[in-house]
């Protein structure tokens, strides 16, 4: 048996996870892991196929609530052949919502048979305050040991997973119960901190960035964080008020407390 990790993480903290998971897996059943980043836009030219030898770790970051919706009419082009599938979803403090159920159907539809589903807290995509620092070492230790219990499971998933059928978007209020619409909200660039380095344009998973002018977001934003998180020199930031009043609220809200990682089986 092959073990895959399969993810779409624009900062990093899905792949963290999903490679921890896939890492002790593939040691307890003395296989080889196969890596499959489809979070670059060149990544997702074609599709992936599996079969049914394969254990296949499948990661992705919760966005409103969801799987990432604008990547996910491909993600839905990969064909499971039979292979056994771990559905793993990532979210920055608040709740996962649907995201986790959506990942499990869709996985389901695309011919892979679930055997397990697991979801872990990152940091936010928005923040640095939000789920900082995680995964940390006790996640990642909880995910190499569900990876260990994931190795040898070959019955579909028994347990219920929680979420709404169909998904749902997380609607974001503010305090006097007024949604926040941050749907044309795009990063800004500080000309005096750039160093025209072009890491944006490399992270964008998007490839809305453009290259010859680094400070212009010419498609789609999809709030994921990765040009700011990345950018050297922090050059990269949103301004727009909507944003960051919503921001600003999450941070209120959610920032304490751990939460602790959730597995299914």
């Amino acid at each position: 048996m092959k073990v895959h990790s399969l993810y779409f993480s624009a900062t990093g903290t899905t792949a963290k996870v999903v490679g921890a998971i896939a890492s002790a897996a593939a040691k307890t059943l003395a296989a080889d892991v196969a890596c499959h980043d489809v979070t670059p836009v060149t990544s997702r030219k074609g599709s992936l196929e599996f079969t049914g030898s394969d254990l296949v770790i499948f990661g992705v970051p919760v966005y409103i609530g969801r799987v990432p919706n604008l990547i996910k009419p491909w993600l839905e082009t990969i064909k499971g052949g039979g292979a056994f599938g771990v559905p793993v979803v990532v979210y920055g403090n608040r709740a996962y919502d649907d995201a986790l159920l959506e990942l499990y159907d869709m996985m389901t539809a695309c011919g892979f048979i679930c055997t397990a589903a697991a979801a872990f807290v990152g940091e936010h995509s928005f923040s640095r305050t939000l789920g900082a620092g995680r995964p940390d070492a006790a996640d990642l230790q909880a995910a190499a040991s569900f990876g260990e219990r994931v190795a040898h499971l070959r019955e579909p998933l028994a347990s219920s997973l929680p979420g709404r059928r169909p998904a749902q978007f997380y609607k974001a209020l503010d305090d006097e119960g007024k949604p926040f619409d941050i749907r044309k909200a795009k990063p800004e660039t500080d000309l005096s901190l750039c160093n025209g380095c072009g890491i944006c344009v490399a992270v964008c998973p998007m490839g809305s960035i453009s290259i010859s002018e680094p400070s212009s977001v010419e498609g789609i934003c999809i709030k994921c964080g990765a040009c700011i998180k990345k950018c050297p020199s922090g050059a990269k930031r949103f301004t727009d008020p909507e944003y960051l009043r919503h921001l600003s609220i999450l941070e209120r809200d959610y920032t304490s407390g751990r939460k602790l990682p959730e597995f299914f089986f």
